[in-house]
């Protein structure tokens, strides 16, 4: 076998290996045969941004349920665009992130929110750094809208940026 057929079985081992690690499908033996079957270990949860709040601390609950806990937690910072977005506390709840205060302009970016089989939430975010604010400091803070149907334990995850 010649240098290049060489190359070309090492390439195609390795994209195959690739992508069988890439494939996490449970397997289950029965009679015999093989069968694939997908088994869901997370849901994807619906949420929406609670717009026009901050937070009034620098922690803050892992979960707010009452509008008294709301007033408590969180300000209104109402524009003359912008009011912040309602929230009915009968069929929703608030998952809130904060970080410390800093100089450095920080935002924090939903990527998901899921539900395992035991009931927990995980929100996962972003945290997307900028420039020195030189004499100003920001308490960078989301706050995210959920149904009380899937109100459970919440864990809070930062996403550590691919490179």
């Amino acid at each position: 076998m010649n240098k290049k057929h060489l190359s070309l079985v090492v390439f195609a081992i390795t994209l195959s290996g690739l992508v069988a690690c890439s494939g996490q499908q449970k397997t289950q033996q029965t009679d015999s045969t093989t069968t694939s079957e997908v088994i869901p270990t997370e849901t994807t949860i619906p949420y929406r941004i609670a717009e026009a709040y901050f937070a009034t601390s620098d922690t803050l609950p892992s979960v707010i349920t009452t509008q008294e806990e709301q007033e408590k937690y969180l300000g209104m910072a109402t524009t003359m665009g912008q009011r912040p977005t309602k929230i009915d506390w009968t069929k929703e709840f608030v998952i809130p992130v904060v970080l410390p205060s800093t100089a450095i302009s920080t935002e924090i970016i939903p990527v998901s929110l899921v539900r395992d089989v035991a009931g927990e939430l995980t929100f996962t975010y972003q945290i997307k750094k900028g420039e020195d604010l030189k004499t100003a400091e920001i308490r960078p803070f989301i706050a995210i809208i959920v149904s009380r149907d899937v109100l459970g334990p919440v864990h809070l995850l930062p996403q550590t940026e691919c490179v």
